[in-house]
């Protein structure tokens, strides 16, 4: 293939006036402009990097998946699941979770400010990328540049980057951006490079999130509308195969990795793309007048207006007659609007029960309507005010980079995250259900059960409110008012697995241990591998006295779970009960092992181990759990009980002495006093 074949060296043309072209693209400084480009964005959300977590998707894709992301050995496993990493959702993101997986690999397992750094970083190479892109566009360099801050800094794309979790939608722009601007490069040039790297960035972008697979749509509609060749060449058929061999591999991986059934309340197809037509105009509207915007919006009345009439504006943009060029610019906007329809189409397929929409979806449709924006500069209007529109986009880009700043703040923790979703969008009841979720976390059950009523006043049939509200209560000792609500989030929900095994501690806590038996049983049967159910229902049938049944049990929980301490711990008190003290140390011993700071189970094991006969390990055993709990009084009350046996009454005691400080109405403690004091007194 000839380089210096003509038909290939062809430019294509554009609505920018060739004399502004020719004076601004022979700017030699393009690298300090792509730096910039890079730098900027950076600046405005380095305050990011001091954030960590706001418990909205987060806790569910890293927190609680860090064993897993933690070891680099599950990267191939990325693949095989989805972005929760337990199979409960339809969202294949494989590359963003190996790219946490890098992130912790980089900072540790305790940190989140890699997780932010990231998000930063990716932003900034979209920045620049854009800038490219621009460039591709025969853009004058310095507008180019500042076209692409002004769309990087733009204060709706806040959730985008300052959100942890849509790391998957940074990687998919940045590589969309990247596939684009490789595409033009292959139309313009022919080089089969840029047709390989232009086949590279999309296939990454399709293992970043679904919405790539709808991009060679977009190549197509590109090529017709910007034509540069003649004909059509056998080279693109190599292009078809290629995206057809990534498109095939990607729907058979993803089949491997999502098994989830949809859940009953969310909403798919054309019902749901028919209940989100408000995003079109909502989403225009928020470009245009970054006002009212909240981590998680709603639909309001004013936004929707607002778009409706941009929309118009936009239409009449779109048909209104050129003198020259009619077709051509015709073709160039239709190419704007279907970037901008076939990329924000994909998430409008499906309906979240509990949220309108999320901003962070519109950044790589949006950049249609920069391209629709770019193609709508009049010529001489650039022509005569060129310097004058780039201190216009300066200004902008510095009103916008500051309402970034302080919108990015609400993103710093969970609280300052719900805080501002409720201030703008007070009809959320997910948000006053997460809030309240926090603040049960952070010890204000009152707070907790204000949000959760507030949650269940906005959304009867939210079952998730009904059964985080029987936490707090029976948190608060009302297990009968925590019961109500389990029955309430069952009713809403039969297959609510955690409320059944919820209600189950009501119950046990009420001494109704035949029905929390039944409700755990539910709940395994429900989740055959649910350890924590199979350990509740074992507590259950302690207290009737089955403790063979709940030896069983816990035996279970461990076989699911083979580093589940409590479960060791119990199943330990159940053999000592039965009076099987050789397996009760063997428990305790695994216990321990598993938690070399478990006070409880050093000083059990050396209950089992006096009821042997071995006092003197005994009294090792409750120094230990003395030493790890130095208020621990039942400890020092056995220690006390095994030295008397030892004939050691002065140490005894004292220990009686320390026991009765820590607790004056300790029963044991004064009878094994009584005990050592006639001894002593024999002894004089």
């Amino acid at each position: 293939m000839k380089q210096n074949n003509p038909k290939y060296n062809q430019k294509p043309k554009s609505t920018i006036n060739e004399n502004i072209l020719t004076n601004n693209n022979k700017d030699n400084n393009i690298i300090l402009w792509f730096i910039i480009a890079f730098i900027v964005p950076v600046l405005v959300y380095i305050q990011t990097i001091g954030f960590g977590y706001t418990h909205f998707d987060d806790d569910g894709m890293i927190t609680t998946n860090l064993a897993f992301l933690s070891n680099f050995k599950n990267a191939g496993q990325a693949f095989l699941t989805d972005q929760f990493i337990n199979h409960t959702s339809a969202f294949y993101r494989p590359l963003g979770t190996l790219s946490y997986m890098l992130d912790i690999k980089l900072s540790g397992v305790n940190s989140t400010w890699m997780f932010h750094l990231s998000n930063v970083l990716f932003l900034g190479l979209i920045a620049s990328s854009l800038f490219i892109l621009l460039k591709r566009f025969s853009l004058p360099l310095k507008l180019a540049l500042l076209l692409a801050l002004t769309f990087c800094v733009h204060p709706l794309f806040v959730s985008t980057i300052a959100h942890i979790p849509n790391r998957a939608e940074l990687m998919l722009i940045l590589f969309s951006i990247l596939s684009f601007i490789f595409l033009i490069d292959f139309i313009q040039k022919g080089k089969v490079i840029y047709l390989l790297l232009n086949w590279l960035a999309f296939t990454f972008a399709l293992f970043c999130k679904e919405t790539a697979a709808f991009l060679p749509f977009i190549f197509l509609i590109y090529y017709f509308s910007f034509p540069t060749t003649k004909g059509f060449r056998k080279i693109y058929l190599l292009s078809i195969l290629l995206y057809g061999v990534s498109g095939l591999f990607w729907l058979w991986m993803r089949s491997k990795a999502i098994v989830i059934l949809p859940n009953k309340d969310d909403i798919f197809g054309l019902s749901a793309l028919i209940l989100n037509l408000r995003i079109i105009p909502e989403s225009l509207a928020k470009f245009f007048i970054p006002f009212d915007l909240a981590p998680i919006p709603g639909f309001t009345i004013l936004k929707t207006i607002t778009g409706l009439l941009i929309l118009l504006l936009i239409i009449i943009l779109t048909i209104k007659p050129f003198k020259k060029d009619k077709d051509r610019t015709l073709k160039e906007k239709i190419f704007c609007h279907s970037w901008y329809l076939i990329l924000i189409i994909p998430s409008m397929l499906y309906k979240h029960p509990l949220i309108d929409y999320l901003d962070h979806r519109f950044m790589l449709p949006l950049l249609g309507l920069l391209l629709f924006i770019v193609f709508n500069i009049p010529k001489k209007w650039l022509l005569k005010n060129i310097n004058k529109s780039y201190w216009i986009l300066m200004v902008l880009i510095i009103i916008l980079s500051s309402i970034t700043i302080i919108k990015s703040q609400s993103y710093a923790n969970p609280m300052t995250f719900y805080n501002s979703v409720i201030a703008h969008n007070p009809n959320s009841s997910l948000a006053y259900n997460n809030r309240g979720f926090m603040r049960k976390e952070k010890n204000n059950p009152q707070g907790a059960l204000d949000d959760f009523n507030k949650s269940i006043a906005l959304n009867p049939n939210f079952a998730n409110t009904y059964c985080n509200r029987g936490i707090v209560k029976a948190s608060m000792k009302d297990n009968s008012g925590a019961v109500e609500d389990y029955n309430k989030a069952i009713q809403i929900d039969s297959n609510f697995i955690v409320a059944y095994n919820n209600r189950g501690i009501a119950n046990n806590s009420l001494g109704n241990f035949k029905q929390a038996v039944i409700d755990y049983t539910k709940a395994i049967k429900l989740k055959p591998g649910y350890a924590e159910a199979y350990f509740n229902r074992g507590i259950a049938n302690v207290s009737m006295g089955n403790l063979k049944v709940a030896i069983a049990d816990y035996d279970s929980a461990i076989a699911i779970n083979k580093n589940y301490s409590e479960a060791y711990y119990s199943k330990g008190i159940a053999n000592m009960n039965s009076g099987n003290m050789k397996e009760a140390i063997v428990d305790f011993n695994k216990a321990i092992a598993i938690r070399p700071d478990y006070s409880e189970a050093y000083n059990n094991k050396g209950t089992a181990m006096g009821s042997t006969g071995d006092l003197k390990s005994a009294v090792e055993c409750f120094n230990k759990a003395i030493e790890l709990n130095s208020g621990y009084v039942e400890a020092f009350v056995n220690r006390a009980f095994a030295k008397y046996f030892l004939k050691d009454f002065k140490s005894a005691n004292e220990d009686c002495d320390y026991a009765l400080k820590l607790n004056p109405n300790y029963e044991k403690a004064k009878n094994i006093k009584n005990g050592v004091m006639l001894e002593l007194q024999k002894t004089k």
